[in-house]
C-alpha cells in the first residue's frame, strides 16, 4: 500500500514532514486517542491521509446544481445562530464578511428584511443580498480570494408561468420544447423529481402541469431564481396533487399531507457516542488544509444493525474503495441520506424501504481506522448536520398551520388549474423584500 501511494504526487510533500510529526505524536486519527498513548505506523498514516474526506470520493452526485435559498428576518432573529444552525454555512464566512467592505449592513439588519444565498454542494457560500426593498439591496460575491461587495440598485420582479405537457421518455426532454423556460428544463425536471418517484413509476402518456415562480432582476436577461410552487401529475402509476407550503418549504397534498415521510434523528436503534462530529470547517492536522467532515461518526461494534431514518428508496447500494460497503437512500423532497463502512447490505438498490427497517450492518469497510458507521445527510443536494438540523416531524398539517396552508394553497390550485390570471396571482402571493 506504501508504495502505490507514495506514487501519488499530493502526497510527496506530506512524506517530509511525516518524521518530526510522529516524533511529537501530533496525529489524531479515528476517535482522538491520547497522542501519548498512539504512535501510528507508517502506512496507517497514509491510510489516513487518503481517508479525510469520504464525502469527496468518487461518488456519483446525487441533485441538480444548487439554486436561492431565501429567508425574511424575524422578531428575535440572532443572523449569527441563523448562519450556522438554520442555513448551515460556516461562521467562519460570516466572520469574514464583517470583517470587510459592508460589515455595516449586516450590523444593521432588522425584522422583515428579505435575505438571500447561494451556497456550494459542500456548503460554502458563493453570493449573499440582503434587500432594503424589491429595489434596493447589497451584495457580496465570492472571488478567488475573499468577497466582493456591491450595491444594488434594480427592480426585482416575480413572474409566475404555468407548463402542462405529456411524458415522453424522461421528463426534461418534455420540457425541452417549451420556449419560455429554454435552459431551465433539466433544473425544473429535478424539481420534480424531488417530490415524486419518476425513474420508479413515471410511463410514457403520463399527463402534468406545473406552476413556476421565478425572479427576474431588471438587468439581467435570465431569471436568477426559479421555483415549483404546486404541480399536478396523473400517470398510469400515480397521481398527485401538491402545493408548497410557504412556511417550510416543503410539499403537501390539498388536504394538508406531507409528501416527505417523518424523520428519525440517527439511523440507530440504540445510542451510540458520536466519535467525529459533522463540521465544514475541519482542517487536517497533517496537511494543514480544509477537509470538512460532512457526515457524523457514531462509534459501534462490527455488525450493529443500521435502520432507515425514513420512507425511502435505495438509489445505491455499492462498494467504494474509501466508503467501503455504502448505501444511499433517497427520501422525497430533496432529501437523501448515505451510509459509509458497511460489513453488509440487508436491502437491494431500487428497494423500497420503510421507517426504522433494518437497511444495513456497520463495519470497518474502505478507507476506515477502526469499526464505526459514518452517516450524511442531504438536503437539495448539500450535507447538512443531521444531529442539528430541523427534520420533519409530522405526516400531516393541524390546525392553523393547516388553516394557513389551505388558504394559500387553494389560490396556488387556481392558478394552476387556469382559473385565475398568473399576473393577479402574482400580485396576491407573499412578496419578499418590501
Amino acid at each position: 500500500m506504501l508504495k502505490r501511494t507514495l506514487t501519488h504526487p499530493s502526497l510527496i510533500g506530506f512524506l517530509i514532514t511525516l518524521g518530526s510529526l510522529l516524533a511529537i505524536g501530533f496525529f489524531f486519527i479515528g476517535d482522538d486517542p491520547d497522542p501519548q498513548e498512539f504512535e501510528p505506523s507508517r502506512s496507517e498514516v497514509m491510510a489516513a491521509l487518503e481517508a479525510t474526506d469520504f464525502h469527496n470520493a468518487l461518488i456519483p452526485p446525487l441533485a441538480p446544481p444548487p439554486d436561492w435559498d431565501q429567508y425574511t428576518l424575524q422578531p428575535g432573529d440572532r443572523l449569527s445562530q441563523l448562519w450556522q444552525d438554520e442555513w448551515h454555512l460556516p461562521v467562519s464566512t460570516l466572520y469574514q464578511l464583517l470583517d470587510g467592505e459592508g460589515a455595516r449592513f449586516l450590523n444593521r439588519i432588522h425584522p422583515g428584511q428579505y435575505i438571500e444565498w447561494l451556497a456550494s454542494r459542500d456548503g460554502q457560500l458563493l453570493s449573499l443580498r440582503i434587500w432594503r426593498n424589491r429595489a434596493e439591496g447589497v451584495e457580496w460575491q465570492r472571488q478567488d480570494r475573499g468577497f466582493s461587495f456591491n450595491e444594488l440598485s434594480t427592480q426585482r420582479e416575480i413572474r409566475l408561468l404555468r407548463l402542462e405537457g405529456t411524458l415522453n421518455g424522461i421528463l426534461a426532454n418534455s420540457l425541452s420544447s417549451m420556449p419560455e423556460i429554454a435552459g431551465q428544463e433539466g433544473a425544473i425536471a429535478a424539481a420534480l423529481d424531488r417530490h415524486l418517484p419518476l425513474r420508479r413509476d413515471a410511463r410514457d402518456g403520463d399527463t402534468f402541469s406545473l406552476l413556476i415562480e421565478q425572479e427576474w432582476l431588471s438587468d439581467d436577461p435570465t431569471p436568477y431564481s426559479t421555483r415549483l410552487l404546486a404541480f399536478d401529475y396523473q400517470g398510469e402509476r400515480m397521481q398527485i396533487r401538491a402545493a408548497r407550503h410557504l412556511q417550510d418549504g416543503r410539499f403537501y397534498t390539498p388536504e394538508g399531507v406531507s409528501l416527505i415521510p417523518p424523520f428519525s434523528r440517527t439511523p440507530l436503534r440504540k445510542r451510540f457516542r458520536i466519535s467525529s462530529h459533522f463540521n465544514l470547517n475541519r482542517y487536517h492536522p497533517i496537511t494543514g488544509r480544509r477537509t470538512p467532515h460532512h457526515g457524523t461518526d457514531f462509534a459501534t461494534p462490527t455488525g450493529t444493525l443500521v435502520v432507515a431514518p425514513a420512507d425511502g428508496r435505495i438509489l445505491r447500494g455499492r462498494y467504494h474503495a474509501f466508503g467501503g460497503n455504502y448505501l444511499v437512500i433517497d427520501h422525497g423532497q430533496g432529501y437523501t441520506t448515505r451510509y459509509l463502512h458497511l460489513s453488509g447490505f440487508l436491502v437491494n438498490q431500487g428497494e423500497n424501504v420503510k421507517r426504522g427497517q433494518p437497511i444495513a450492518r456497520t463495519g470497518n469497510t474502505g478507507r476506515s481506522t477502526g469499526p464505526h458507521l459514518h452517516y450524511e445527510l442531504h438536503i437539495n443536494g448539500r450535507p447538512i448536520d443531521a444531529m442539528k438540523v430541523e427534520l420533519p416531524s409530522v405526516e400531516r398539517l393541524r390546525g392553523e398551520d393547516l388553516d394557513n396552508f389551505k388558504q394559500l394553497s387553494q389560490q396556488l390550485f387556481l392558478g394552476l388549474d387556469l382559473q385565475q390570471p398568473l399576473d393577479e396571482l402574482a400580485l396576491q402571493l407573499p412578496q419578499h423584500g418590501n
